[in-house]
């Protein structure tokens, strides 16, 4: 999975020894992994960052991860990343809770490393695939926006061509004219003469 540029993983967890733990679970697929321990070090790093996906500790002390969440979604920056619960213990109320908040999935701990790294892995790859639509958007609209310029200099050249030839035409029709009227007086200075 390491194609391209890393992209950045947040860990939310009070516990250090989870940090370790979701490390190593997701060590194999060569991102970035960044590992906080509050919702507030969290909210913080949202300011300055984008994560492809974020493993929230529902159960924090201070702030929990369920109001950590809602004050991730209310940032236009970080609304759209997909966030995972992770917790050992969640009734229907807490995970209701957290899929109105937003939540992508929740994970039981103890985890599974392989399922973590699966689900962690889809979402880095939709975050890659996003960044790339992106570019390729970003791209494809600096050309359509270098194609019509070219196209207005080329419209405004052929303007000035065809004004051109209007002023060229209009002075050829009074030299023509001037012509015309020369050639009339000598005709009849001629005329005049030879009568």
């Amino acid at each position: 999975m390491s194609e391209g540029k890393r992209t950045d993983i947040l860990i939310v967890d009070d516990l250090p020894e989870k940090h370790l733990i979701y490390r190593v679970a997701l060590e194999d697929l060569d991102q970035n992994i960044v590992a906080v321990g509050s919702g507030e070090e969290a909210l913080e790093l949202l300011l300055e960052r984008e994560f492809a996906v974020i493993l929230l500790d529902v159960n924090m002390p201070g702030m929990s991860g369920l109001e950590t969440a809602a004050l991730i979604r209310h940032r236009r920056k970080s609304r759209h990343t997909p966030i995972i619960f992770i917790t050992a213990f969640s009734d229907d109320v807490q995970t209701v809770e957290g899929y109105a908040l937003g939540a992508v999935d929740y994970i039981q701990t103890p985890i599974v490393p392989e399922i973590l790294r699966a689900k962690v892995g889809v979402f880095v790859e939709l975050y890659r695939m996003r960044a790339e639509l992106r570019r390729a958007n970003a791209l494809l609209e600096q050309r359509v926006t270098d194609r019509t310029a070219e196209l207005e200099r080329a419209a405004e050249q052929l303007r000035a061509e065809v004004h051109e030839r209007k002023q060229a035409e209009e002075r050829l029709t009074i030299l023509v004219q001037e012509l015309a009227h020369r050639v009339k007086n000598l005709l009849s200075v001629f005329q005049s003469i030879t009568a």
